[in-house]
């Protein structure tokens, strides 16, 4: 702890210090010094751990409210959950001491909770009172754990501001409280005012030396730089063709702090174009910084069609109204995403490249073109790792994720008309060649099934007529489809929009993506936000964003490809990911025999997407980056300007996600939210929620309710599959066995077809360990037992099974073999407390 507290005689608990730091500072200190204010046990390599108690010798002794430090001698400052432990009244004598000793330009990180954030989750119920008292309050386990100030984004930006320290970034870290209860802070990044300029282009745009290749853009002279006064002939000249423009007049100044130029594609089907549109759409947004937009390539579809892109269209440079002298005279950004990457620098100009990578190395010359850049935004920690690999700076590199738009891939809304009868629909997004692991999954569809199963493979290919052409695994598609008695294959290859492509991700159960190599894997995460779950290869890029609770993952291990790439060296012996095809192979047969799971896990993917991958999110993090560079407070703005996302769908995960972690009384009142607004989910999940009440109200012996919401589901789904299932509960609960095994039964009997329908994540084994449950209520042993043995025969790891049958023998008088299977019952789940008590019982008999 950084407070001055009095000395403990006793041992601490909970991480804290009762022994008074020994350290003292060096006689000379560091030409980069760098302070751990407050540190606590979070010692650190390269920092000038200071605290006024800890057991650690390296900690330097010092009271942090008055620092033993000379005017302007520390880089960085990291104050880590410390701030909030000073009186209010403190709090700005506190922040200036620290300012007094930073050097001008220098940076502060300051972590803290946030008092918005908090209050959100006592008022969603994610917190009680009791949680929410100690989150704000502290954790007072002695007399220095206590919070005794609270701050937002506002008052802390309030209080640096009067110590004359900027704002450059505020991150929140709001965490979804389902696995787990997590205090809600925010790291707050700020520097000193001082000395420390920002130097501007000599002229407004002297490095804006580009042309574009392609006839259509055939708009600058070969070869010459790109003035002003150029931008003024161009808009001139479009206007004589007759393309559209705006009226030439002074974009409007929103606070602008930077120049950003965008150079890359923009209306073309791919994903490079996606990201590039949706960026931007998200600065002019934010009013934060004047962005002038350079196409890479031609555009292959009228941007005019979509009022989203509006604005895309009055910054792209063919069509963009002349700025004031102001705004021109603001500092100068040049962010470069485009396939391959342009070589030549922009002069006058920070240069960021945006690059994914998806082998473990670089190519040698992208390493010295890299090199170049003041910093490389690349989308995933797996594509980070490469970069750095290669020789990059680690500092330089940093990762800017990709992300979806909640409003367009979301669970609710129109599905693609597909051309089959087919009911399980499992859908592979990119381009069919190699490093995609196409020929992976076509062997393993092509093995596991035929044309009498109930499947089909839908393959959207991207990429066969530009910079995949010729690679592609088509023809090799075409050969399996003509083969008899193949499995169903719709081959999709024409461009879609993203309207199109949201309603095939929706069309579909699965998302399958074996790869070797991604650099983050866009359609991996739009699936997602589309409520799919998804299978993907382990250890790659989507381990950032595709967690167990909902994606499946295939096992890989590294597969050499040499020192070459299309005859260009890497700077070392370069690797791919190889899934596991067996793994593969079984994952693709256990979902299609048991695909009573997937909806719940495409909740749980969609409500992490949706909440946390958003292009919202992405574009603040870029912003960030900004920040840093240029020592402004785009972030911040951007923040207030785009507006956050919530909906029906979202409730629905935040339900799921209370109710697989038994937190019945936050489940039901997302549930009922859900079912309050059934007009604004998908019709799948208003059933999936009338079914978890049911089961909820049952649980709680409040069947008046549980007979509600049986009757509003016979309403609306008379047949469903679910409704035969819940009611078998409920008339179980209620003694009504042989009305239960009827129910039952139906589900039984054509569970071949009807597991399609299915959303609550059962399977044929624990169907059939319900029905014998019922027949051994009817004290039918014998066929009970029959039940159970069939049940253990398609899954041996269930332990409900192994109980029944315990009980069975037990029912018999067959006392050890009952004694077995207890035992493993309890084995295979050390939580299931009715099999530890049968053991103990039987085993004193014993």
């Amino acid at each position: 702890m950084a407070m001055n507290r009095i000395q403990f005689v006793q041992d601490i608990p909970h991480g804290f210090s009762n022994k008074s730091a020994k350290g003292r500072l060096p006689e000379v200190l560091p030409d980069k010094l760098m302070l751990n204010l407050g540190c606590g046990r979070d010692v650190r390599e390269g920092f000038l751990n200071i605290d006024l108690y800890s057991e650690n010798e390296n900690v330097v002794s010092m009271d942090i409210r008055n620092l033993e430090l000379p005017d302007s001698c520390a880089e960085f400052i990291l104050a880590s959950d410390v701030l909030e432990h000073f009186s209010h009244r403190e709090t700005d004598a506190v922040l200036k001491e620290w300012a007094r000793v930073l050097k001008p330009g220098g940076k502060i990180e300051i972590r803290c909770p946030n008092l918005r954030l908090q209050m959100n989750a006592y008022q969603r119920g994610d917190w009680d009172a009791d949680v929410a008292s100690y989150m704000v309050f502290g954790g007072q386990t002695n007399p220095g754990d206590y919070h005794c100030v609270a701050f937002d984004e506002k008052s802390i930006s309030k209080h640096l501001e009067k110590a004359e320290l900027k704002v450059e970034s505020i991150t929140l870290q709001d965490y979804p409280q389902s696995k787990g209860l997590i205090n809600l802070n925010m790291t707050v990044v700020a520097s000193k005012r001082g000395t420390h300029t920002i130097s501007k282009p000599e002229s407004r745009f002297d490095w804006l030396d580009f042309k574009i290749d392609s006839e259509n853009f055939n708009v600058l002279p070969e070869d010459e730089p790109f003035e002003i006064d150029m931008l003024k002939e161009l808009v001139g000249d479009i206007e004589n063709r007759g393309e559209p423009t705006k009226d030439v007049a002074l974009a409007p100044n929103k606070d602008q702090q930077l120049n950003v130029v965008w150079e890359g594609s923009q209306f073309v089907y791919h994903s490079l174009a996606l990201i590039n549109r949706e960026h931007c759409i998200n600065l002019t947004k934010s009013g934060a910084v004047n962005l002038t937009i350079i196409p890479y390539e031609p555009d292959t579809f009228d941007p005019k069609s979509n009022e989203k892109f509006k604005s895309l269209i009055e910054n792209d440079i063919r069509y963009k109204s002349e700025v004031s002298d102001k705004i021109s005279a603001l500092p100068y950004v040049w962010i470069r995403h485009q396939w391959p990457p342009k070589t030549e620098a922009p002069n006058g100009a920070k240069w960021i490249i945006m690059q994914p990578w998806e082998f473990s190395v670089l190519r040698e010359d992208f390493v010295d073109l890299f090199k170049q850049a003041d910093e490389l935004w690349t989308p995933s920690n797996f594509s980070r790792k490469a970069f750095i690999e290669s020789g990059i700076d680690a500092g330089k590199v940093q990762v800017i994720p990709n992300g979806i738009d909640p409003t367009l891939f979301k669970p609710d809304g129109e599905k693609f008309e597909l051309p089959t009868k087919k009911q399980f629909k499992m859908l592979f997004v990119g381009g069919t060649i190699f490093r995609k692991g196409i020929d992976l999954l076509l062997r393993a569809y092509a093995e596991n099934f035929t044309a009498e199963d109930d499947i089909c493979l839908v393959i959207k290919d991207m990429g066969g007529s530009s910079f995949y052409k010729g690679q592609t695994a088509k023809n090799h598609i075409e050969q399996i489809r003509s083969k008899s008695n193949s499995p169903e294959i719709i081959y999709l290859q024409n461009d879609m929009s993203e309207q199109e492509m949201a309603s095939l991700y929706r069309a579909c159960n699965v998302l399958v993506s074996p790869y070797r190599g991604e650099g983050f894997s866009l359609p991996v995460l739009e699936a997602m936000a589309c409520g799919l779950p998804v299978i993907v290869t382990e250890n790659g890029a989507t381990d950032d964003f595709a967690h167990g609770s909902f994606a499946l993952k295939i096992k890989s291990t590294k597969r050499s490809i040499g020192n070459k790439l299309d005859d260009k060296p890497f700077v070392k012996e370069a690797f791919l990911l190889e899934p596991d095809f067996d793994e593969l192979k079984s994952i693709l047969k256990s979902v299609y025999d048991n695909p009573g799971h997937l909806r719940s896990m495409g909740a749980l993917a969609q409500f992490s997407a949706r909440t946390d991958w958003t292009w919202r999110g992405a574009t603040i993090k870029a912003l960030t980056r900004l920040d840093s560079l240029y020592s402004t407070n785009t972030a911040l703005k951007a923040n207030d300007a785009l507006e956050d996302f919530s909906d029906a769908s979202l409730m629905m995960g935040a339900a799921e996600n209370s109710y697989i972690a038994e937190d019945y009384d936050n489940a039901t009142s997302a549930y009922i939210s859900v079912i309050s607004n059934k007009d604004s989910v998908s019709h799948e999940y208003y059933i999936l929620s009338l079914c978890r009440m049911i089961i909820i109200s049952i649980n709680k012996g409040d069947y008046d309710t549980a007979d509600n919401f049986i009757s509003e589901l016979e309403r609306i789904s008379p047949g469903h599959t679910d409704l035969y299932y819940v009611k078998a509960i409920y008339l179980a609960s209620k003694d009504m066995i042989v009305e239960a095994l009827e129910s039952i039964t139906v589900v039984m009997d054509s569970w071949k077809t009807r597991r399609f329908d299915s959303s609550m994540g059962y399977s044929l084994d624990d169907l059939l360990v319900l029905t014998a449950d019922l027949l051994l209520a009817m004290e039918d042993y014998e066929s009970a037992h029959n039940l159970y043995t069939v049940a253990l025969s398609l899954n041996s790891q269930n332990s409900f099974a192994c109980f029944g049958t315990a009980m069975c023998f037990e029912s018999v008088g067959a006392t050890e073999e009952a004694l077995t299977m207890y035992e493993w019952a309890y084995r295979l789940n050390p939580e299931f407390e009715s099999a530890r008590i049968k053991l103990e019982e039987l085993s004193q008999i014993q």
